[in-house]
């Protein structure tokens, strides 16, 4: 081959492959933003999934109830740290524009003589928020809780196997005996709806003195889950201070990268996918102004220029396809490289001194990266439009110059 042939076919060849990396960088970057985006507001929904929740509050305690002294006596308490909400104020809750749908619960803490272990009431008739809409769905043997019950506990399925409990078993919480009617597991839930046992809230109040209708933890669902914040506020400013476990809490709690990345990850991925096309607009720009003799050629020979546009557009397209494909395949293995990426859980069970916990469950999470049609979708068009529409305007501006000059310049 001709060395001259064989340089400029090198050379447009570099052109078109800049081309393509272009349109794929744009393409990989705005389908592994989105990804990602979507992966950390999932990350953040997840922990509250098993609660079926968007909300879970709690009320600080002041003074002296903050502090976790050396705990001297056996049998159940309340924990330190938080205090109660009166059956009006859970009422109130309830009747907060926003709120659809709330339940009550009450986190005890049981204390043997060297460990302790966190005992939840429930209520049996609250199924479509809080712990038991979790546990519908992680039951495992036995029964749950039912309207009615008294002193009988569901356990949990890592307490169950620590102590090789099974329904039927008994187990003792302040001096009385409890039945174990079933073992389940709280799935995909942050510690805040995880006990060791769960048993029915009228006996658990009982237990710690408390009358009908006081909680310590209220579960709540939202209209809107955007604006937990508003309603937060909104319910501090009648109630005093609140601590309020919620989406955007959680994403606090994995750092600050989640929250840019799921908050920005649409304008992220849309600058991305606009650099991108930049680039591959910066190189056909260059490979069009080196063809300018070829386009001259072609319109001496007889070729008309909405012939030669549609040649060159149909070649820019084929290079945004391949563009979009390589830009797609490229995204999904950064994004999927965040897959194992282990993520911080709240949690909620403190270390008191001298005491060990029995162990809760591990409310672990791994980033939750999903493959999206509809980003792939979207990156696949921008990339064939995009690269379809910048040959377009480059090819449209060439073939504009008259071939005496084209071939003059050249």
């Amino acid at each position: 081959m001709n060395p001259y042939v064989l340089s400029q076919f090198r050379h447009r060849s570099g052109r078109a492959f800049g081309v393509v990396l272009g349109i794929a960088l744009g393409a990989a970057l705005y389908l592994a933003l989105t990804m990602l985006g979507g992966a950390f507001n999932l990350a953040a929904v997840l922990p509250l999934k098993g609660v079926a929740a968007d909300l879970v509050l709690t009320r600080p305690a002041t003074g002296a109830a903050t502090e976790a002294p050396l705990q001297k006596t056996r049998g159940p308490r309340l924990p330190f740290g938080n205090s109660i909400f009166t059956a009006g104020e859970a009422l109130l809750i309830a009747g907060e524009p926003g709120v659809t749908t709330s339940s009550g619960a009450l986190e005890i803490w049981d204390f043997g003589d060297s460990n302790y272990r966190v005992v939840l009431g429930i209520d049996p008739s609250q199924t479509l928020v809080g712990p038991l809409a979790g546990l519908k769905t992680g039951l495992l043997s036995g029964r749950l809780l039912e309207a009615g019950d008294g002193e009988v506990a569901v356990a949990d399925r890592h307490f169950a196997a620590f102590y090789g409990l099974k329904p039927g078993d008994s187990i003792q919480l302040g001096g009385k005996a409890f039945r174990i009617v079933g073992i389940a597991e709280q799935k995909q839930s942050s510690q805040a709806g995880v006990a060791n046992l769960y048993i029915p809230i009228s006996v658990a109040e009982g237990l710690v003195g408390l009358r009908d209708g006081e909680v310590n933890q209220v579960y709540v669902g939202l209209s809107d889950a955007s604006r937990s914040d508003a309603v937060v506020k909104a319910l501090t400013a009648r109630l005093g201070p609140l601590s309020a476990v919620s989406q955007e809490s959680i994403l606090e709690v994995m750092g600050g990268v989640s929250r840019v990345t799921a908050r920005f990850a649409s304008l992220g991925a849309a600058l991305g996918a606009i650099g991108g096309l930049a680039l591959a607009w910066a190189a056909l720009s260059g490979l069009m102004a080196e063809r300018r003799r070829e386009i001259g050629i072609m319109k001496a020979v007889g070729w008309k220029s909405r012939d030669i546009l549609r040649s060159f557009v149909l070649e820019s397209t084929m290079l945004g396809t391949l563009g979009g494909i390589l830009g797609i395949a490229i995204g999904i293995i950064i994004a999927y490289s965040f897959a194992s990426l282990p993520l911080p859980t709240q949690a909620m069970q403190p270390n008191l001194p001298g005491l060990a916990a029995v162990p809760l469950p591990a409310a672990s999470l791994n980033l939750p990266v999903e493959l999206s049609p509809a980003a792939i979708f979207a990156a696949f068009l921008i990339a064939v439009v995009g690269g379809t529409a910048t040959g377009w305007i480059g090819a449209k501006r060439a073939t504009r110059l008259g071939t005496a000059r084209v071939l003059r310049d050249e």
